[in-house]
């Protein structure tokens, strides 16, 4: 928004609603010169309602096209009260219209947001046949025809429509002009879900930890069409592994292959490695400069929820010690993924996410790495309203030769918190546990982003507290549990900006460890 909008609305806080009740002169009748919306970033509006927006710019100012757009406004964010000003153009027979939408605060017994001011018209289902839908679903849709919009209702309809639809749709809720500005239309919208996601490997992040310096890896997806995509991406991290390596990578994705439920991945990464001396020292000959990976792989969904992976990872090294050779870490891959979110009555709603993956370099696959390697992740999350407890479990096993980049560690911005994982143990482990246990509290809503499912998604900054335990070390040697606590501002899943403070917990000198950055 303008500088010259924002004093103009600072200057004029009662500023027209209706144009014939203005004072300073403006002209109803005037051309519309300017057309927005202020208070909350436009992604947040859907697409049809920015564009009839911006088509006012150029007509005749009428007050019945802005009255419907505040209610279809209105309707679509109902936690905002929406009003409408105007501002003196640059000529007199100018007018600026700003859509202005200011948090709702209304007492209690009070109407809950000016949209109850509208009719519901009729209620319509789009994406799906209606036909399909729970008798008791289409008699509550039927409910709200005739009445002033019930968005507590409406709210109830949209989830148990997700309900119902689940896992292989979703739904949003958009509202639409009526036969005339005192009446709107409820449309309920099901998309289709992508059964198998895009997937960064490796994960995209951007973070900065005080013992470990800056990590990143960023990667410009190329969309093909038909849920295909190239990716092209660069890395220099230190997070993720036991090494930091900085190099690039390249992939071909498609979620679709002449089924939903059959998606192909195909990946290439070069990366140069760098050590810190307490690795180097603990285990010179498992050193290695560079490393080359070649991935494909196949994947099948059972249902949007639950999928599994299979493939073969072709990996060459360039090992140091006792003298440079090439080496190939050769390994047969497959992984097991579920996903779920579900809803309760009221707020309550519950995430769940399980992750199983194993390795196995063989003889078969002219590996000079001959191991297996199992590694378990769960992460729920329960929500209730603004309030958030996530619990995450994780532990592995390896068993053989491994090369370092499949061993284990803990101690960066996700583990132990707190922690220096060269601290914990610099050659890593073939044995790892770790829990987290985290509560947050929902704070400022500071934007939104487009999830690969094409959804909009909001980006929050929570507060929460967490605690961290974990172990890692080989088999046959002392593991010992470390234990961390800490508060930051971010979401309580580990996505999206966080900012954290993590408190080792042991009986010598308590050095605090800052923690930011963002996980896309």
């Amino acid at each position: 928004m303008s500088y010259v909008v924002l004093i103009g609305m600072l200057l004029s806080p009662f500023s027209l609603v209706r144009a014939e009740t203005q004072q300073g002169g403006i002209n109803a009748r005037g051309i519309v010169e300017s057309a927005e919306i202020s208070g909350i970033d436009e992604d947040e509006i859907s697409q049809d309602i920015r564009d009839a927006v911006r088509k006012l710019t150029g007509q005749a100012f009428d007050q019945q096209v802005t009255d419907a757009l505040v209610a279809r406004i209105q309707a679509e964010r109902p936690e905002f009260a929406a009003t409408t000003r105007l501002l003196p153009g640059n000529r007199s027979d100018r007018v600026k219209v700003v859509f202005l939408l200011e948090k709702s605060n209304g007492e209690p017994g009070a109407e809950a947001n000016v949209n109850s001011r509208y009719t519901v018209e009729r209620v319509e289902v789009q994406g799906f046949d209606e036909s399909k839908l729970s008798q008791s679903i289409r008699d509550e849709m039927q409910k709200l025809v005739g009445e002033k919009l019930d968005q507590d209702k409406a709210n109830d309809i949209q989830h148990r429509l997700e309900d119902e639809l689940r896992p292989k749709h979703y739904v949003i809720r958009r509202v639409a002009k009526g036969s005339d500005r005192r009446h709107i239309v409820l449309i309920y919208e099901a998309r289709t879900v992508r059964w198998i996601p895009f997937i960064a490997q490796p994960p995209q992040h951007i973070v900065y930890h005080s013992k470990q310096n800056f990590s990143a890896v960023v990667n410009a997806p190329i969309p093909l069409g038909s849920g295909g995509r190239l990716v092209l991406g660069l890395a220099d991290d230190q997070d993720e592994l036991l090494e930091r390596f900085a190099g690039f990578n390249m992939g071909f994705e498609m979620t679709k292959v002449g089924t939903d439920r059959v998606g192909v991945a195909l990946r290439y990464s070069r990366y140069h490695e760098r050590w810190q001396p307490s690795t180097v020292s603990a285990g010179p000959t498992n050193i290695y400069r560079e490393r080359t990976n070649f991935e494909p792989a196949i994947t099948f969904a059972f249902d949007p929820r639950l999928r599994v992976t299979a493939g073969v990872s072709f990996s060459e090294l360039q090992m140091q010690y006792p003298a440079i050779h090439r080496a190939n870490a050769n390994a047969a891959i497959a992984s097991l993924n579920f996903q779920n979110v579900w809803r309760k009555a009221g707020d309550d709603r519950h995430s769940l996410r399980a992750n199983y993956d194993f390795r196995a370099g063989t003889h078969e696959l002219d590996s000079d790495f001959i191991y297996t390697r199992h590694f378990v992740h769960t992460q729920y999350v329960y929500s209730h309203g603004e309030n958030k407890l996530l619990v995450g479990f994780t532990a592995g096993v390896l068993a053989g030769n491994a090369p370092l980049v499949d061993r284990f560690s803990l101690g960066d911005t996700s583990t132990l918190r707190g922690w220096n994982k060269f601290d914990v143990a610099p050659l890593g482990g073939n044995r790892v546990v770790h829990g987290t246990l985290q509560y947050g509290i929902g704070g400022p809503h500071i934007g939104t982003f487009t999830n690969d499912k094409g959804r909009k998604d909001r980006i929050d900054f929570d507060l929460h507290v967490f605690y961290d335990v974990g172990a890692v070390g080989d088999r046959g040697s002392p593991i010992q549990a470390r234990h961390s606590v800490g508060f930051g501002v971010g979401p309580s899943d580990f996505s999206g900006f966080f900012l954290e403070l993590g408190f080792p917990i042991r009986s010598s000198h308590v050095a605090p460890t800052f923690m930011m950055g963002f996980r896309f």
